[in-house]
Protein backbone atom coordinates (compact mmCIF):
# COMPACT_ATOMS: atom_id res chain seq x y z
CA UNK A 1 0.00 0.00 0.00
CA UNK A 2 1.67 3.20 -1.18
CA UNK A 3 -0.40 5.61 0.88
CA UNK A 4 0.85 4.53 4.30
CA UNK A 5 1.85 7.46 6.46
CA UNK A 6 4.91 7.34 8.68
CA UNK A 7 6.26 9.13 11.72
CA UNK A 8 9.17 10.25 9.54
CA UNK A 9 6.77 11.98 7.15
CA UNK A 10 5.02 13.65 10.09
CA UNK A 11 8.34 14.92 11.48
CA UNK A 12 9.18 16.41 8.10
CA UNK A 13 5.71 17.94 7.66
CA UNK A 14 6.03 19.64 11.05
CA UNK A 15 9.54 20.90 10.27
CA UNK A 16 11.19 19.28 13.27
CA UNK A 17 14.92 19.86 13.49
CA UNK A 18 17.29 16.89 13.35
CA UNK A 19 17.61 16.32 17.10
CA UNK A 20 13.89 16.76 17.74
CA UNK A 21 13.08 14.41 14.87
CA UNK A 22 15.35 11.77 16.37
CA UNK A 23 13.72 12.09 19.81
CA UNK A 24 10.18 12.19 18.33
CA UNK A 25 10.79 9.05 16.28
CA UNK A 26 12.31 7.15 19.22
CA UNK A 27 9.39 8.07 21.45
CA UNK A 28 6.65 7.31 18.92
CA UNK A 29 8.17 3.99 17.93
CA UNK A 30 8.66 2.99 21.56
CA UNK A 31 5.05 3.85 22.37
CA UNK A 32 3.26 2.99 19.14
CA UNK A 33 5.69 1.15 16.87
CA UNK A 34 3.33 -1.28 15.19
CA UNK A 35 3.19 -0.26 11.48
CA UNK A 36 -0.64 -0.45 11.42
CA UNK A 37 -0.81 1.69 14.55
CA UNK A 38 1.71 4.12 13.04
CA UNK A 39 -0.38 4.64 9.92
CA UNK A 40 -3.56 5.22 11.94
CA UNK A 41 -1.88 7.62 14.39
CA UNK A 42 -0.50 9.61 11.45
CA UNK A 43 -3.80 9.71 9.55
CA UNK A 44 -5.97 10.85 12.46
CA UNK A 45 -3.57 13.61 13.50
CA UNK A 46 -2.36 12.07 16.73
CA UNK A 47 1.25 11.83 15.53
CA UNK A 48 1.06 15.45 14.38
CA UNK A 49 -0.06 16.50 17.85
CA UNK A 50 2.97 14.73 19.30
CA UNK A 51 5.27 16.31 16.72
CA UNK A 52 4.08 19.73 17.85
CA UNK A 53 4.57 18.77 21.51
CA UNK A 54 8.16 17.80 20.77
CA UNK A 55 8.66 20.97 18.72
CA UNK A 56 7.45 23.07 21.66
CA UNK A 57 9.51 20.99 24.13
CA UNK A 58 6.44 20.05 26.20
CA UNK A 59 6.53 16.32 25.52
CA UNK A 60 7.33 15.37 29.12
CA UNK A 61 4.44 17.32 30.60
CA UNK A 62 2.07 16.04 27.91
CA UNK A 63 3.00 12.40 28.53
CA UNK A 64 1.33 9.98 30.87
CA UNK A 65 3.43 7.96 33.31
CA UNK A 66 4.31 5.37 30.65
CA UNK A 67 5.42 8.07 28.24
CA UNK A 68 7.44 9.82 30.92
CA UNK A 69 9.20 6.53 31.66
CA UNK A 70 10.06 6.22 27.95
CA UNK A 71 11.44 9.77 27.93
CA UNK A 72 13.53 9.13 31.05
CA UNK A 73 14.94 5.97 29.48
CA UNK A 74 15.73 7.89 26.29
CA UNK A 75 17.66 10.44 28.36
CA UNK A 76 19.67 7.72 30.11
CA UNK A 77 20.48 5.85 26.92
CA UNK A 78 21.19 9.00 24.94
Amino acid sequence: MNDLMTYEAIAKAHALDELTTKRFLRYMKARWGNPQDENIKCRVGYAGEWAERFKAHVEYGASDSTGQAVLRLMEKVG
